[in-house]
C-alpha cells in the first residue's frame, strides 16, 4: 500500500514482517533488515476514511431474571458487504476458539441468554470484510467484589523517602486499602537494574501472591532490543524496557549480540555486547507482574523539582481515590493521524472508550486546552511527534501552563515512547500543576483496557497488552520490551467515598467490637470487615455482607493468635457501567486493637501439634514440652488411673516449642495421664 502525506512525501509499507532468530537482531516489525519507512512525524493522509472505522464500539445491558447479556454497537455505515462474527470466553482464557454467532451488516446486537448471575464474560466481535474493524467489551452481572488483589513490592527512591514521607504512607494507606499487600523497599536511585531486579525476585521466590511493581522516582531504567517502533531509521537501538523487572528469569536477557551503534543524536539508544544493555527486542519470558513507574527526573521544563512533583501527583492520587475529585466519566480524542493506512493508532480511543464510559461520551476535541478547562476521566491524543512534541496536540511546554483533568492519558507520536528522555512529552501529563495519574504510548501496540469496566485495575491492562499477540487487534509492536505505563498501576476507574469514624473497641472477655459511620455514597448497600495481624499485610474478610454499622469479632478461626489486630471496615455497591454491573468495593478505612481470644477446647486441641514427657517412667521431675501452632493460654490437668483429677494448671504458650517441669515427687508409683485440650499422653511414676 503506498499513501501520498500531506507533505507529498511517500510512504509504504511492508508486506509482511521480518523474522530473525531470537537473540540477535530478532522477529520485531521495525528491524533493520526491514524497517517500517512509515516516518511518523509526517501527517495523515485527507483519506475518506477516519479511524473510528477500524473501531466497533461495544457496550452491553444486562438483566438478571432471566440472565441476559445483550452487546449492542452502532452500525458501520462506510462499507458495504461485510458481515459481523461474535466470540466469547473467559477472562483467563487466551483464545477465543470458534464464533458464537455469525452476523449479517444489519446487526447491531447481540444476545446471550447462556449465563448466569455473579459472573462476566468477555466478547469480541469482528468485521468479516470491509476494514476488518473489531471491538472487546467484559461484560457482567453482579461481577463479584475483588477483596484481595495480591502483593504489590513498592520500591521507594531514597531520595523521596523523607521529604514525601506523608504521601508516601497515604499511597501504602490507600494501596493496602484496596486489598493489596505491601513490601516496601527504599533504594538508592543508583543501584544498577540488575540489583534492583535481584530484591524483586527474591521477594516474588519467597511469597506467594506477588502479582504487581510500583516504581517510584527514578529507580534504574533497563534498557533492552534493536528496534524502533516509530518508524524511524535513526531511532533504532535500545529504548527503555521496564518489563525487564516483570521477568523473573534474569538468564532470558541477554547482553551478547546486539551491535548498534547507528542511532542518531540519542547515545542511550546505542547497544553494544557487554555495555548492560540487553538484546531482546520481544519480550522473552512470561510477564510475571504488573508494572508502573512514577518518575519525574529530568524534566527542566516544568521548573519545579522531582520533590514538588512527586508530592502533587500523590495528593492527585489519594483524592481521586477517595471519590473526592469532580470527576466526569466521559473521554476525548485528539486525533491528527486519522486513516493512516489502516493503522489507525486513535482507534484506541474509540474502541476502548465505549466499554468504560459509554459510546454517546465521547468528544472527538483538542486535548491539552480542554482538559484545562473541562474534566474529561480518559483522554487520547495522537500525531507527528518528537521527544518534546505531538504534533496537533501540542508540547511538553503546553503542559507547564495548562492544567490536565484526566486520569487517564494515552498518547502516540514518534519518538516520546522512548520515555526517558529530557522533557518528554509522554511523561508530561504526569508533571502538569494538576496533572494526569496515567500516560502510555498506545499505537504501536494497540492497548486494551476494556477489563476495567468491571473493575480491574489498570496495571491489568498492562499486562493484557505487553502479552498481546493474537487475542486482540496487535498493530505492529504488539509483545516489544518497550510497552510501558507511567503512573499508579492500582488506579480504577470507579471508586466510593469510604466509611468513617471507625473504632475498634477490645472486649474483657476476649474479642473486639467495631463501629464506623456509614460511606457518604448512598449506593452503598453494605460493608465488609476484614482482619490482619500486621501493618501492610492481606487483610481477610472476616465477615459477611453487613448491613448494619458494626461487627463483633468474638470468634477467630483457629490459626488467629492473641495480639494486635488491624481491621479494616470498605463500602460496597453495585456499580452500573456500560459493560453491565459488578460489585465494587471502597477503599477500606482501619483501626487497630490488642484482642485476646479465648480458645475452646478443640481449638486448643487443633493448635497443639505434639506433646512430649519425659523421663518416662519419672521419679521427681516430669519434664514436659508442647508445640503450638501459635501462642494461646492452655489447661492442663494430672489425672490418676481412677479418672481423678489430682492437680490443674494453666500455661501461657508462644507459637513453637514451649517447655515446663512438674514436681512429681509427692505422688505414689503407679499409672497417670497428662491431659492437655483434648490431648491425654500417658506416663508411669516409679
Amino acid at each position: 500500500m503506498r499513501i501520498r502525506s500531506r507533505n507529498l512525501s511517500l510512504i509504504s509499507f511492508p508486506s509482511r514482517i521480518c523474522e530473525k532468530p531470537v537473540g540477535l537482531k530478532q522477529a520485531y516489525p521495525m528491524i533493520k533488515r526491514h524497517i517500517l519507512l512509515v516516518l511518523l512525524f509526517l501527517s495523515a493522509s485527507s483519506e475518506a476514511q477516519v479511524a473510528a472505522n477500524l473501531a466497533i464500539q461495544l457496550t452491553a445491558s444486562v438483566q438478571t431474571s432471566p440472565p441476559q447479556i445483550k452487546i449492542s454497537w452502532p452500525a458501520i455505515t462506510s462499507d458495504t458487504g461485510y458481515s459481523y462474527f461474535v466470540y466469547r470466553k473467559s477472562i483467563t482464557a487466551s483464545t477465543w476458539g470458534s464464533p458464537v454467532a455469525s452476523l449479517t451488516k444489519s446487526d447491531s446486537s447481540y444476545t446471550d441468554n447462556s449465563v448466569i448471575v455473579d459472573s462476566a464474560y468477555e466478547y469480541a466481535v469482528t468485521e468479516n470484510g470491509g476494514h476488518s474493524a473489531s471491538g472487546y467489551i467484559y461484560a457482567g452481572i453482579k461481577n463479584p467484589a475483588i477483596h484481595n488483589r495480591g502483593i504489590l513490592i513498592m520500591m521507594v527512591d531514597s531520595m523521596f523517602s523523607d521529604s514525601c514521607s506523608t504521601q508516601l504512607t497515604q499511597l501504602m494507606k490507600d494501596i493496602n486499602g484496596d486489598g493489596w499487600q505491601i513490601i516496601r523497599h527504599d533504594i538508592s536511585r543508583n543501584l544498577s537494574d540488575t540489583n534492583v531486579h535481584a530484591i524483586i525476585v527474591n521477594d516474588y521466590n519467597s511469597q506467594p501472591d506477588v502479582k504487581a511493581l510500583l516504581l517510584l522516582g527514578h529507580i534504574a531504567v533497563p534498557y533492552s532490543g534493536d528496534l524502533n517502533p516509530d518508524g524511524h531509521p535513526n531511532h533504532l537501538g535500545a529504548w527503555p524496557a521496564d518489563v525487564f523487572y516483570a521477568s523473573m528469569d534474569i538468564n532470558a536477557w541477554t547482553d551478547l549480540y546486539v551491535w548498534d551503534t547507528a542511532a542518531g543524536t540519542v547515545t542511550a539508544n546505542i547497544n553494544k555486547p557487554g555495555d548492560g544493555k540487553y538484546d531482546q527486542t520481544i519480550i522473552p519470558t512470561p510477564v510475571a507482574l504488573q508494572v508502573g513507574r512514577i518518575d519525574f527526573a529530568n524534566m527542566p521544563a516544568f521548573a519545579k523539582t522531582e520533590v514538588q512533583m512527586m508530592r502533587s501527583y500523590l495528593n492527585k492520587d489519594h483524592l481521586y481515590k477517595m471519590d473526592s475529585l469532580l470527576m466526569v466519566h466521559r473521554a476525548l480524542i485528539d486525533d491528527n493521524f486519522g486513516y493512516f493506512g489502516g493503522e489507525a493508532f486513535a482507534a484506541n480511543g474509540w474502541r476502548n472508550f465505549p466499554p468504560l464510559i459509554g459510546k454517546n461520551n465521547i468528544k472527538a476535541i483538542h486535548m491539552i486546552a480542554s482538559l484545562n478547562d473541562s474534566t474529561y476521566q480518559w483522554a487520547y491524543g495522537c500525531g507527528g511527534g518528537s521527544f518534546t512534541t505531538c504534533s496537533g496536540v501540542g508540547a511538553t511546554t503546553d503542559f507547564t501552563t495548562n492544567n490536565v483533568n484526566a486520569i487517564f492519558t494515552m498518547l502516540f507520536g514518534s519518538y516520546f515512547g522512548d520515555w526517558n528522555a529530557q522533557n518528554d512529552f509522554m511523561r508530561a501529563p504526569l508533571c502538569a500543576n494538576v496533572p494526569a495519574l496515567t500516560s502510555c504510548w498506545a499505537g504501536r501496540p494497540n492497548w486494551y483496557f476494556h477489563h476495567m469496566a468491571l473493575g480491574e485495575n489498570i496495571g491489568f491492562s498492562t499486562v493484557v497488552t505487553q502479552t498481546n499477540s493474537t487475542t486482540y487487534t496487535p498493530n505492529y509492536g504488539a509483545t516489544g520490551i518497550h510497552v510501558a505505563l507511567m503512573g499508579d498501576l492500582t488506579l480504577r476507574t470507579d471508586y466510593i467515598k469510604p466509611a468513617t469514624n471507625m473504632v475498634v473497641t477490645a472486649s474483657p472477655t476476649g474479642g473486639a467490637t467495631i463501629t464506623w459511620s456509614a460511606s457518604p455514597d448512598t449506593s452503598v448497600i453494605g460493608y465488609y470487615v476484614y482482619r490482619t495481624d500486621s501493618l501492610w499485610g492481606t487483610y481477610s474478610k472476616i465477615s459477611n455482607l453487613l448491613t448494619s454499622l458494626s461487627y463483633n469479632d468474638p470468634n477467630p478461626s483457629s490459626n488467629t493468635k492473641t495480639g494486635l489486630k488491624y481491621y479494616m471496615v470498605r463500602p460496597v455497591k453495585l456499580q452500573a457501567t456500560p459493560s453491565g454491573n459488578y460489585y465494587n468495593l471502597g477503599h477500606g478505612i482501619t483501626d487497630t486493637a490488642t484482642v485476646q481470644y479465648h480458645l475452646g477446647v478443640a481449638q486448643i486441641s487443633n493448635t497443639l501439634e505434639n506433646i512430649i514427657l519425659y523421663p518416662n517412667p519419672a521419679q521427681n521431675d516430669l519434664n514436659i514440652t508442647v508445640y503450638s501452632s501459635r501462642d494461646i493460654e492452655t489447661t492442663y490437668s494430672l489425672i490418676d488411673i481412677n479418672g481423678k483429677k489430682l492437680s490443674t494448671g494453666n500455661k501461657q504458650l508462644k507459637g513453637g516449642a514451649n517447655g515446663f517441669t512438674l514436681d512429681i515427687s509427692k505422688l505414689v508409683p503407679g499409672n497417670y495421664e497428662l491431659e492437655m485440650g483434648n490431648n491425654i499422653v500417658k506416663w508411669v511414676k516409679i
